[in-house]
């Protein structure tokens, strides 16, 4: 192990104040996320298409669309932004904050997302360019909110409407390394959807870690048979759970995720 890396483990800190201190969104995007990423294709074209087929089909639309994610990840909602009329994005960094805001208001160092875009229009038929993709959710999505997952109400003081549609891309396993934690905070989260309506998720299974910026955050560690389980106990019923292996076969020193998979699930109580 690198002596110069920075851990969790050897910080007084809790760790979503390790996570607001020391995780970079910009260097985050950069090295997971970004066009020169080798990570890129791997994480997120099984997901992003999975989801873009799944809106194009029709079922989940509505007013409200809220999608929390700890990393600046608001692609995500490009498959979404059609079949909603406001997009809430909610993280819990203050480094995360500041790169959506700066692509939500289209400043000349936002992060490029112009190959996710595309990659979603591409899905959809090239029914539009992805300039207008870019444009569509920039239009929907309101000024971006901090919340915490340990509360009942993650947004409070603010009180949102529930939402027709909630999203969690890389959230909640981020902010904790036990799973009892993971369940009561899906709980807290819950509360934002209204009954009937869809939680859709997309999450790295069996991984432990991630480095950033020489930065190593842990990451809780599940299967897919945890992850139906806590949904199930808690009143949602699983629509659709698919699981993409990784293919990448480097790099594992940089995070040792095993696949990642994509989650619909329709909330019964």
């Amino acid at each position: 192990m690198d002596k110069s890396l920075l851990e969790h483990k050897d910080s007084d800190l809790s760790l979503q104040e390790f996570l607001n201190k020391f995780l970079d969104g910009r260097k985050q995007w950069e090295t997971y996320a970004g066009k020169e990423s080798a990570f890129c294709d791997d994480t997120t074209i099984g997901p992003l298409t999975a989801m873009t087929k799944m809106f194009s089909s029709g079922g989940v639309k509505g007013n409200t669309l809220i999608q929390l994610s700890a990393l600046p990840f608001n692609y995500y909602n490009f498959p979404a932004c059609a079949y909603f009329t406001e997009i809430i994005f909610g993280t819990a960094t203050d480094s995360c904050f500041r790169e959506v805001e700066k692509w939500r208001k289209n400043e000349t160092d936002a992060m490029d997302m112009s190959n996710f875009a595309q990659l979603v229009c591409d899905s959809e038929g090239n029914r539009q360019t992805w300039i207008e993709k870019e444009h569509l959710s920039r239009s929907k999505m309101r000024p971006v909110l901090i919340f915490d997952i340990t509360k009942s109400n993650p947004f409070c003081p603010v009180v949102l409407p529930e939402a027709d549609c909630l999203l969690l891309t890389h959230c909640l396993e981020l902010y904790t390394t036990d799973k009892e934690s993971f369940c009561s905070y899906l709980k807290n989260v819950s509360l934002l959807l209204k009954t009937g309506g869809h939680l859709l998720m997309v999450v790295a299974l069996e991984i432990t870690f991630y480095l950033v910026d020489n930065v190593k955050f842990p990451h809780l560690c599940f299967d897919v048979g945890f992850l139906r389980n806590a949904f199930t106990n808690i009143g949602y019923c699983i629509e659709d759970l698919q699981v993409f292996p990784r293919k990448l076969e480097r790099l594992y020193d940089f995070t040792d995720y095993r696949a990642f998979a994509f989650l619909k699930a329709r909330k019964e109580t």
